[in-house]
């Protein structure tokens, strides 16, 4: 690598673009409890994205990359970690409505 190499526009779009898309995979806890544990979210996460890039080398469409997969991981890691600051500092009552988030019965209706 070279200094023009690195400060190409080709190079940080796709430094760039790969972090900044996933960050609000990290967000995903808002939407289903069980998502807002790290451990699971990762696992979950790197699996995703691991099948994705798989399809795309058996297929051929696109690039298959493993900076890809560390690059997309690390975009989901700064959303949770943004999640769990917005939570610590109470922004927008997002604690509030985590901890009132109730488990949920997909046979039960509101009746």
């Amino acid at each position: 690598m070279n200094y023009y190499n690195i400060f190409s526009e080709k190079f940080m779009v796709n430094i760039i673009g790969n972090i900044l898309v996933f960050i609000p995979y990290g967000w995903l806890g808002i939407l289903d409890k069980r998502l807002n544990n790290l451990p699971l979210l990762f696992f979950l996460f790197i699996s995703w994205i691991s099948m994705i890039e798989l399809a795309q080398l058996y297929t051929a469409r696109g690039t298959a990359d493993i900076d890809d997969v560390f690059l997309n991981t690390f975009g989901m890691l700064i959303g949770y970690f943004a999640l769990q600051v917005a939570k610590w500092f109470n922004l927008a009552n997002i604690r509030l409505e985590l901890s009132n988030y109730s488990e949920v019965n997909p046979y039960s209706y509101n009746r």
